[in-house]
C-alpha cells in the first residue's frame, strides 16, 4: 500500500519571511516557490545540510539531461522516465560542458525553476513514496532483510528518540532536558513529516552503535558520509539562488566525472541499489553521492499516536581517499598513516571559528619544497564559485561551515553535537584569487594572526603559569581560546566590510591595529590583576623573570611582529 508521497505532501519546512515564519511544502511546491523562501527551517543545521544535498540531488539530475528551457541536450540520449540511456561521446564533452555552463547561466538569469523539475518528479512520482510495498523512500522492502541474507536472526531497532536527533537518548542513559516530554512515550514519537526529515538525515549521520550486517563475512560499515565531513556549502537571501550557487554542474578539477550519468538513489529499486552497495562499486557521479546510503532500513506504515521504531542493517562505507567527487568539504592532506600521501576529508574542529581554517577553504596549493608546507586542497564548491564569477557579480555570498561532532568512540561513533560556522563577504572579495588578491593576501592575515596569538601571546601565559608553578595543562589552553573569542567577532566584522575596491594596505593595517589593541588589553589585564608572588617571580639562568619582565618580553615580541 503506497501513502504519503514527498511531492505533494507538506514534510520540508522552510522560512517565508524575514519575521521567520515556516511552513512545510512538498517537492513540487518547493521547486515551483524556492525563490520565494529564504532558507531551509529544519528541526537542526546538519538535517537542514543533508536535504539541502538531497534537493541538489534533484537538480543535477535533471539540469545533466535538460536545459533551462526544458529541451533535452542533443548530445544526450533519454528513455520513456527521462533516464540518461549513455554517457556522453568524449567528442561531445566540450559542447557538453559549454551546455551545461549555459543552462546554469540562464537559471541564474531566470530567478526561478522551470517546469521540467516537476516533469522529472511526476516521471518518478512511484520512487517518492515514504511508505510503500514496491519502493520505499530511501529504504529496503522487508524480502531484502530476512535472517537468511543477514548476519544475525534480527536486524537491528532504532527508536524514535534515537533516529530525532535533538534527543538522541540511548537505553542506558536518559536525555533529561529533551525537547520532548518523556510521558506516554512521546520522545518515540513521530510524524510522516518528521520521519521524512529524519530518515534523509539518518542516512548521513549514523553512527557504529548497531551490530548487524548483510551476509556473514565483515566489512567495513558506513557510519553515514556526512558524518566524516568538513561540510562546507554556499548561502544567499533566498533557497533558488542558495540551491543554484551550490549546483556545482562542471567539476573544473576533476572533469573526468563531467560526462557520467547522474543515478540518484530513487532511480533504482531497493534490490538494485542494496546490489550496488554491496559490490562496493565506485562512485563517478554527483546525485548518487549526494544520495549515498549507510544503512538498509525497513519502516512499517506509522500511526502517529504511537511510538515509533525502524530496523536497520549495515551497508559498506565508501571510499574517502582523493574522493574529490564530493565537492562540500575541507580536505586534509596526510603525511602518515594507512591513508599516507592522499587527501581525506577532515571534520570542523568545536570551538574554533572557520576563520582560523581559511587556507583550507580558499587556497590550493602544490607541494613546496620546505618539510612544513603540505598540499592544499580547496572544497570543490568554492572552485565551482570562482568559476561563475562573471555571473553573479555584486552578489553577496556566505560560505557556512556543519559538521557533527561524535564521541569519540571508535567502536560507536555516536552523534553528541553539531558545528556551525559561517563567512559573510562580497562575491568579488572571494573571487579575488590572484597572486596578489585578497584571498592571499586575507590568508596572509589569518596565519599571522594565529601566529601573535598561538606563539606570541602563547608564550606570555607560559611566562605566567612558570612563575606561578602552574602544573595544569589546561592553564594555557584556557586563556589561548578567551583570546581567539575575544578577537572573532572583530575580525568577522572586518572581514564582511572588505569592499573590491579597497585599498589592500590600508585595510589590513586596520585590522592588525585592532589586534595588537586587543592582545595587548588581554596581556594587560593579566598585569593588573598580578599578585605580590608574580612580582617576586623566579631565578631563571642567573636573571629574574616576573611578570613584569615577562611583559617586557611580549611587548617587545609583538612590537617587532606588528
Amino acid at each position: 500500500m503506497s501513502d504519503f508521497n514527498l511531492i505533494d505532501e507538506g514534510w520540508i519546512s522552510v522560512v517565508t519571511d524575514y519575521k521567520g515564519t515556516t511552513r512545510l511544502v512538498g517537492l513540487k511546491e518547493f521547486f515551483e516557490n524556492a525563490h520565494n523562501y529564504i532558507g531551509l527551517a529544519g528541526d537542526m543545521p546538519t538535517q537542514d545540510f543533508a536535504l539541502m544535498r538531497f534537493l541538489l540531488a534533484i537538480l543535477h539530475t535533471v539540469f545533466s539531461r535538460y536545459d533551462a528551457k526544458g529541451e533535452p541536450y542533443e548530445m544526450v540520449e533519454l528513455d520513456q522516465r527521462m533516464r540518461q540511456v549513455e554517457e556522453v561521446d568524449d567528442e561531445d564533452a566540450e559542447e557538453y560542458e559549454d551546455a551545461l555552463l549555459e543552462t546554469w547561466q540562464d537559471l541564474w538569469k531566470a530567478g526561478k525553476f522551470p517546469q521540467i523539475v516537476c516533469d522529472y518528479l511526476e516521471a518518478w512520482r512511484d520512487r517518492f513514496y515514504l511508505f510503500d510495498d514496491q519502493y520505499p523512500f530511501y529504504q529496503i522492502t522487508k524480502e531484502q532483510m530476512t535472517p537468511d541474507k543477514i548476519s544475525k536472526t534480527q536486524p537491528s531497532e532504532i527508536l524514535g528518540k534515537n533516529v530525532n536527533r535533538t534527543i538522541s537518548e540511548s537505553g542506558n542513559k536518559v536525555a533529561i532536558f529533551s525537547p520532548r516530554y518523556a510521558s506516554g512515550g512521546n520522545k518515540d514519537k513521530l510524524t510522516p513529516q518528521e520521519i521524512a526529515r529524519w530518515l534523509i538525515t539518518y542516512q548521513s549521520y549514523t553512527g557504529l552503535s548497531d551490530k548487524v550486517i548483510f551476509g556473514k563475512e565483515k566489512y567495513k560499515a558506513s557510519k553515514g558520509w556526512l558524518f566524516d565531513l568538513g561540510g562546507v556549502y554556499l548561502s544567499s537571501n533566498n533557497l533558488y539562488k542558495t540551491l543554484l550557487l551550490n549546483l556545482q554542474l562542471i567539476n573544473y578539477s576533476n572533469p573526468e566525472f563531467n560526462q557520467t550519468i547522474e543515478k540518484p538513489c530513487w532511480e533504482y529499486s531497493p534490490s538494485e541499489l542494496l546490489e550496488k552497495y554491496l559490490a562496493s562499486e565506485t562512485l563517478d557521479n554527483i546525485s548518487e553521492l549526494y544520495t549515498v546510503w549507510s544503512r538498509g532500513i525497513c519502516i512499517d506504515q506509522v500511526n502517529p499516536e504511537e511510538a515509533f521504531s525502524m530496523d536497520i542493517v549495515k551497508i559498506p562505507d565508501i571510499r574517502h581517499t582523493d574522493q574529490f567527487l564530493e565537492a562540500m568539504t575541507i580536505w586534509r592532506f596526510n603525511e602518515n598513516g594507512e591513508n599516507k600521501d592522499k587527501f581525506t576529508p577532515r571534520k570542523h574542529q568545536l570551538n574554533k571559528a572557520m576563520w582560523r581554517s581559511f587556507g583550507l577553504i580558499t587556497k590550493n596549493e602544490s607541494m613546496d619544497e620546505s618539510k612544513d608546507k603540505l598540499p592544499k586542497r580547496k572544497p570543490g564548491i568554492i572552485d565551482w564559485l570562482n568559476q561563475i564569477e562573471d555571473f553573479i557579480q555584486g552578489e553577496r555570498v556566505q560560505v557556512n561551515a556543519i559538521s557533527m561532532e561524535d564521541d569519540g568512540n571508535a567502536t560507536s561513533w555516536v552523534p553528541t553535537n553539531e558545528i556551525t560556522d559561517e563567512i559573510r563577504m562580497e562575491e568579488s572579495v572571494l573571487n579575488d584569487i590572484k597572486d596578489s588578491g585578497w584571498i592571499n593576501r586575507i590568508n596572509d592575515v589569518v596565519e599571522e594572526t594565529k601566529e601573535v596569538v598561538d606563539k606570541i601571546y602563547r608564550g606570555f601565559i607560559n611566562d605566567i603559569k612558570k612563575i606561578r608553578n602552574i602544573e595544569s595543562k589546561d592553564f594555557t589552553s584556557k586563556y589561548i581560546e578567551e583570546m581567539y573569542y575575544q578577537l572573532d567577532k572583530p575580525f568577522r566584522d572586518w572581514l564582511e566590510n572588505i569592499n573590491y575596491q579597497d585599498n589592500k594596505d590600508e585595510k589590513i593595517q586596520e585590522w592588525l591595529k585592532t589586534l595588537k589593541n586587543l592582545v595587548v588589553h588581554e596581556a594587560g589585564k593579566i598585569l593588573k590583576s598580578s599578585g605580590t608572588r608574580d612580582y617576586i617571580g623566579i631565578t631563571e639562568k642567573e636573571s629574574v623573570k616576573n611578570i613584569a619582565t615577562a611583559f617586557n618580553y611580549f611587548m617587545f615580541r609583538l612590537n617587532k611582529k606588528l
